[in-house]
């Protein structure tokens, strides 16, 4: 059995990549199926068959190649947040997407080391993307390069937001209100996708609330890899565990803390 202390971060997000591999099948099974079972769990989030079936899948695999491996998941249950290393996985992030027909929706996964994202990958089947990301190794989309933007002021940007109402609705909404006013565009889309365009590109920066560990894991270290920085809502340092994320360019950073902390 190989020490997890001599697996490099190129070679965890193999093992993601390997596990993205047999999730993606499993989710586009369930998508848009008529008889989909979908339940409502303690915290009011769905569950779906589809959610369940890709992490009992892919706890299967971890324990024939890395039984060692502790994982944290939001299905199947946790280990403990200080394990030296686990696999942190959301099998369908954007479930309420998922049942609705809406093709946004991923599977999120990553390695922890010591405290530190090391590899993440988020996984849209339905949309044939994936992205991809080791620590010090750059971050992918679909096999290419991705970078963030150089636009540096919050006048030019391109922002993305979850919810301004509604039960998904977090975050001071009168505080997200006026960050939001002080930028050229506004698009509501929320869950991982909205990080991700910014990794790509696409935006430069997005904002989220009240999130588990498994809905944040691997979007910081994919932002990072692409240039761009992470942090929590209120600037503090990013983890997992920190429930609220920032993301952007870096460029237009400071000045949307500032415009959202005030």
């Amino acid at each position: 059995m190989k020490k997890l202390s001599d697996v490099s971060p190129s070679q965890w997000l193999a093992l993601l990549e390997q596990l993205s591999d047999i999730a993606d099948p499993i989710a586009l099974h369930f998508f848009n199926k008529a008889s989909l079972k979908v339940e409502q769990k303690d915290n009011m989030t769905p569950v779906s068959e589809g959610d369940l079936a890709i992490e009992k899948e892919a706890r299967r695999i971890l324990s024939d190649t890395y039984p060692n491996l502790p994982v944290l998941g939001e299905e199947f249950g946790s280990c403990p947040e200080d394990s030296e290393y686990k696999l942190i996985i959301d099998p369908i992030d954007g479930t309420s997407n998922f049942i609705r027909g809406i093709p946004i929706f991923a599977t999120l996964l990553a390695i922890e080391k010591q405290g530190e994202i090391v590899a993440g990958l988020v996984s849209a089947p339905a949309t044939r993307d994936r992205w991809g990301a080791s620590r010090g190794n750059g971050a992918t989309h679909n096999g290419k390069a991705m970078h963030v933007t150089k636009v540096d002021s919050l006048a030019e940007s391109q922002a993305f937001y979850g919810g301004l109402y509604g039960k998904e609705a977090r975050g001071n909404r009168e505080q997200l209100l006026h960050l939001l006013s002080q930028t050229k565009r506004q698009r509501g889309i929320g869950d991982y996708y909205a990080h991700l365009l910014v990794a790509m590109g696409c935006g430069e920066f997005a904002i989220d609330f009240g999130l588990a560990p498994w809905d944040l894991a691997p979007l910081g270290i994919l932002v990072e890899e692409a240039g761009g920085t992470v942090t929590q809502v209120n600037g503090e340092k990013f983890s997992p565990y920190t429930q609220s994320i920032l993301v952007s360019n870096g460029l237009v950073h400071e000045e949307a803390l500032r415009a959202y902390n005030g």
